[in-house]
């Protein structure tokens, strides 16, 4: 499966920084809860771009990013069991945390798919580089300047 992960430029100099898992260590996602070194990825670059842009909150102070790709082989991929109701609810439901958590904790595999919430029928992977199986040839490019389009931020910006 091809993925695409964009992170501010500071943060993604090299793909050992991009895939450090450190953010998600510090915060809770909608897969998983803190203490956990993983990353999300997109299954397309419009997901990637659409995901990083949701967590914004001011959309006139946006600094340099920069794009990775993966390409991870799908026997490397754990496909989500269940999907708990509420799971795409604006709050973050406990029930699907604890399956991306049980997920890593057992280091199943290199990745988990789950469904994005941002946009229907598309997927995330989540992404643990610390696992035994992880392989770095699987980040074929990055990092690689990446700009969000101007219209979609000014889209944004009324939207607010």
């Amino acid at each position: 499966m091809t993925g695409f992960r964009i992170v501010l430029r500071k943060f993604g100099a090299t793909p050992q920084e991009a895939f450090s898992g450190k953010s998600g260590y510090v915060v809770d996602g909608r897969w998983h809860s803190r203490g956990r070194y993983v990353d999300y990825v997109a299954a397309s670059r419009s997901l990637a771009t659409l995901e990083r842009l949701v967590h914004y909150k001011r959309f006139d102070a946006i600094q340099p990013h920069v794009v990775f790709t993966v390409e991870i082989p799908d026997e490397q991929i754990t496909i989500v069991p269940t999907i708990p109701p509420g799971w795409d609810g604006e709050d973050l439901l406990p029930a699907a945390q604890v399956l991306g958590d049980e997920w890593c904790d057992r280091a199943t595999s290199p990745a988990f798919r789950v469904p994005s919430a941002v946009t229907p029928g598309e997927y995330n992977l989540i992404v643990n580089a610390r696992h035994v199986a992880w392989v770095w040839d699987w980040v074929v490019s990055g990092p690689v300047p990446f700009e969000f389009e101007s219209r979609l931020l000014e889209l944004l910006q009324k939207a607010v």
